[in-house]
């Protein structure tokens, strides 16, 4: 068995049928155009007022403004307010200090016993929520990441097709690799990859899904790919902001912080409609998702022993670490919630 991967030679059952009923009907080898779609109430002054707040990691000002956007039928808010409900990572030190009842006031729709995710009350009306409660269901396969790619949303389709490799039996086959919308950043899910045919350059050296299959990836080439790589760019902006001294150190700790590559590989604005969404992890609220995302990776007991293994790369990015943990231990606020 192949590290981090499905059994090479063994197809799974979901993967073939679903290959078959692509291919049955031509999508796979049909040229994808990706576009951003507006959301219903993206341009609306309030919502682009909560969003610069919230981007601005000021939660106190934008969730609340949000969650009334969205009781008032606001689909971006919607949308956003599900994303940030289903992500922990989006969730900054003000909204996970609240009481239970008062995140859920904050975040969700009301109903049932915990109140429902905002996507499927706006899902019915807007294609894109309709995916993400399909993914969140299981309910479909690689059509849900194709879906993702007409859409603009990279990150989405990176995640979609994670999640389905976690719950199929085999590898994606190869033919994927031919298509023009699966990302070459999960080419190592694909069975027999690297040797597997398509239309991919050969793997850099320092890249890191050849040690999802096995082989050994050497720190320093790892570095230098780090800095290079498109995929690698959320860890580069929040170094070179927090870091400049020692910006090719700070994005490799961080990565050793994440611990995998397929946390590397989720990483993305979580929205394609933010202004800007290559600039996410520019953003404060974009940077304390990524500190927020590798705290949440190590248990409480283990979160200094990691940090001083982190100093030894960068000591100033663990220390901005250390900072960012500390932000998550003080008193519960006082909110102003949204109307019944």
């Amino acid at each position: 068995m192949r590290q981090g991967n499905m059994p090479s030679g063994v197809l799974g059952r979901l993967g073939r049928q679903l290959l078959a009923a692509v291919l049955s009907a031509g999508v796979l080898g049909a040229a994808t155009t990706l576009r951003a779609e507006t959301l219903p109430g993206s341009t609306h002054p309030e919502f682009r007022s909560a969003l610069e707040s919230w981007l601005a990691d000021d939660e106190a000002q934008s969730l609340p403004a949000l969650a009334r956007l969205a009781q008032d039928g606001n689909g971006a808010a919607r949308v956003l307010l599900g994303l940030i409900d289903k992500k922990s990572s989006l969730q900054g030190p003000w909204i996970s200090a609240l009481p239970r009842q008062d995140r859920i006031a904050l975040l969700r729709a009301q109903g049932g016993l915990s109140g429902r995710n905002w996507m499927a009350v706006a899902a019915p009306g807007i294609d894109y929520a309709q995916l993400w409660n399909r993914l969140w269901q299981l309910d479909g396969g690689l059509d849900i990441a194709q879906g993702f790619a007409a859409k603009g949303d990279s990150r989405a389709v990176r995640e979609a097709l994670l999640v389905l490799a976690s719950r199929q039996e085999g590898s994606f086959p190869p033919e994927v690799l031919a298509t023009d919308w699966f990302p070459a950043a999960l080419s190592y899910l694909v069975a027999e990859w690297p040797a597997a045919p398509g239309d991919i350059p050969a793997p850099d050296q320092g890249d890191p899904q050849l040690g999802m299959v096995g082989q050994t990836v050497d720190h320093g080439h790892l570095r230098t790919w780090l800095g290079q790589a498109e995929l690698a760019a959320p860890l580069q902006q929040v170094c070179d902001i927090q870091c400049p001294q020692q910006s090719q150190e700070c994005a490799l700790a961080l990565y050793e912080g994440l611990g995998s590559y397929p946390g590397l590989v989720r990483l993305g604005a979580p929205l394609p409609y933010l202004d800007a969404p290559e600039g996410f992890f520019r953003t404060p609220r974009g940077r304390a998702s990524l500190a927020r995302r590798i705290m949440l990776t190590r248990s409480t007991r283990m979160r200094e022993a990691d940090l001083a293994r982190l100093a030894d790369i960068s000591s100033c990015a663990a220390d901005w670490l250390s900072s960012e943990y500390a932000r998550y231990a003080y008193s519960v606020p006082n909110i102003p919630l949204p109307a019944e």
